[in-house]
């Protein structure tokens, strides 16, 4: 496998090489492929690339239409992991969004081609970290309620003003945790859930605060680094 970086534009490409002295490039289900003689150096492929780059991307770009799938929308990360974003166009009635190992499907209706799809996404995406979160942060506050022995009277999860991660209501014993922390990993996740229970017993940060935390969970400066710009 290559790569051919032209400015904005990049190329994946395989190459096959054969006894034949024939040179040429095929796409094929939006997959770059060079048949190459077996002498032809890394330096020739590059060249015939940039020669046949219009013809390449114009192809791709006719099978993506074709296809109805654009993979240019950039990543989001869930977990702590970068997944790509994959936008799909069909014949539904409503938007969706799918995460299927490390691709997140987007599927819009086909009347929505026309519209400007980043306020769409970023809804849809909103929608995909409330899913995550609730099944994260569920395991996160049973994780922690048998480590601690206590537990809130109540949790919920969603938006909070600004950058507000989460927040311990200590007098109703409440915890409320913003849903984006699903882009962190499963430690950052049980990091903030433990130190939201710490705020059952102690409303501001005290020196038996820190060392609750300090007992259950030894590197949690590194998280506390990791959520440096947020308020919790």
């Amino acid at each position: 496998m290559g790569i051919f970086n032209h400015k904005s534009s990049v190329i994946s490409y395989t190459v096959n090489k054969a006894i034949s002295s024939d040179c040429y490039i095929s796409v094929d289900s939006g997959e770059v492929v060079v048949n190459a003689p077996w002498y032809f150096s890394r330096k020739q492929i590059q060249s015939i690339i940039e020669e046949k780059r219009q013809w390449i991307l114009s192809k791709i770009a006719q099978y993506q239409e074709q296809n109805n799938v654009y993979t240019d929308k950039g990543t989001i990360c869930v977990l702590g992991i970068a997944h790509q974003v994959h936008l799909y166009y069909k014949n539904v009635k409503s938007p969706t969004i799918n995460l299927v190992n490390r691709i997140i499907e987007v599927v819009l209706p086909n009347q929505y081609k026309k519209l400007e799809t980043s306020q769409i996404l970023k809804i849809l995406v909103e929608k995909l970290y409330a899913k995550v979160a609730e099944q994260e942060i569920e395991r996160a506050m049973e994780r922690t309620r048998l480590l601690l022995g206590i537990a809130p009277e109540d949790y919920s999860i969603k938006p909070l003003n600004n950058n507000m991660l989460a927040q311990c209501i200590t007098d109703e014993k409440n915890i409320i945790i913003n849903p984006t922390i699903a882009m962190y990993d499963r430690n950052v996740i049980d990091y903030l859930v433990l130190h939201e229970f710490c705020h059952l017993k102690y409303k501001i940060h005290t020196k038996n605060f820190w060392k609750i935390i300090q007992k259950y969970m030894p590197s949690y400066q590194k998280y506390e680094t990791i959520l440096k710009d947020y308020v919790y």
